[in-house]
């Protein structure tokens, strides 16, 4: 990372409409010991089932989110940036991703979001983007995708307030998705 033009720790103030209380909500690189702030996301039934595969429902094992730690080290090694978890307080709230990914066949980055279901509707998943978008403005990025589940209108409703603008649906993990693609430079 160093040189890599990242900040890779940021905080956000996060503050709903008709509270009084704001929260500041942490965001740091994930690291090679955060298996169990992730399986603490992953392990969600509500938040597992977006992200399976067709045929399987159950939540990711903390196995599963080992290896998908590992995984993610091994991106941000190679490439100087990738996934973020977001923190309030010691609590694991969501994650912000940017990553290099192939779409229907085409090397692609990849902006993504995954919230706690606690703490869903609460603006966070609109932030985690923004901060996915920041990351790629900072690496010299000049577009980024996002995909999610066709029957997924939340990630849906989130790309299109980052402004990125649809493209094409395709199939990815035995389900169809959708893909929204986007200007970094217009997004920052």
């Amino acid at each position: 990372m160093v040189g890599s033009g990242l900040d890779p720790t940021t905080s956000f103030l996060l503050a709903t409409v008709g509270t009084v209380l704001a929260r500041v909500i942490e965001v740091r690189p994930l690291g090679a010991g955060d298996a169990t702030a992730v399986h603490s996301l992953l392990g969600d039934p509500a938040v597992a089932v977006w992200l399976r595969r067709a045929g399987v429902s159950q939540p990711f094992t903390l196995e599963e989110c080992e290896t998908f730690v590992r995984r993610q080290m091994a991106h941000w090694t190679a490439h100087g940036f990738g996934l973020s978890l977001a923190w309030d307080g010691s609590a694991c709230v969501a994650w912000s991703l940017l990553q290099h990914c192939i779409v229907a066949g085409a090397g692609e980055v990849e902006i993504g979001w995954t919230v706690s279901s606690a703490r869903w509707g609460e603006g966070i998943a609109t932030a985690m983007g923004r901060h996915a978008l920041a990351g790629a403005a900072s690496v010299g990025l000049d577009t980024v995708i996002a995909y999610a589940r066709v029957d997924n209108p939340a990630s849906v409703r989130v790309m299109q307030k980052l402004g990125l603008v649809y493209e094409r649906e395709f199939e990815h993990a035995g389900r169809p998705h959708v893909v929204y693609r986007g200007a970094v430079s217009a997004h920052v």
